[in-house]
């Protein structure tokens, strides 16, 4: 039994342990729309942000990058309304306000700079998140079995 134990106590000299998993990084999908998955889930911008307060300096740059979501949310989601108004209206019947559809058009077009502002900023925020995942996470930890004040003792150094 006590040999069991020795060899366990030695054994446990060599393990190494990791702070961070590999599932706490944030994965990049780019297609037609960037998005950003942890853990297999989809991130909103608000999550991406809570997520990154652990880094400052990707917290300060997905900052930037969610301003910039909100501004192209609001402009794209009146835009495309009144774009929607218009031509909801001629399918039915109506006469269509092809002013009305030309100004919408033009908020969509507004908001295209500002939705390409956040995919840059979130990426940048993100891979700063991730890049610090790493050099946090691979520190060495040392398990030592020795004498102590107390008698035997296991000693973790980081």
């Amino acid at each position: 039994m006590k040999k069991t134990i020795f060899i366990g106590l030695f054994l446990l000299n060599f393990a190494q342990i990791f702070a961070q998993n590999k599932s706490d990084s944030i994965e990049i999908k780019k297609a037609l729309e960037t998005t950003f998955k942890q853990n297999g889930k989809n991130l909103t911008p608000r999550k991406l942000l809570n997520i990154t307060q652990t880094n400052t300096e990707a917290y300060k740059e997905m900052k930037i990058a969610k301003n910039n979501y909100n501004i192209e949310s609001v402009f794209g989601s009146v835009g495309g309304f009144m774009v929607g108004w218009v031509l909801g209206g001629a399918v039915v019947g109506g006469e269509p306000n092809w002013t009305l559809a030309g100004i919408g058009a033009g908020l969509i077009i507004v908001s295209i700079p500002f939705s390409t502002a956040y995919s840059k900023h979130a990426i940048n925020a993100v891979r700063i998140y991730n890049n610090g995942l790493k050099l946090t996470g691979m520190n060495n930890m040392d398990f030592k079995v020795g004498l102590t004040c107390n008698g035997i003792g296991i000693k973790m150094t980081f």
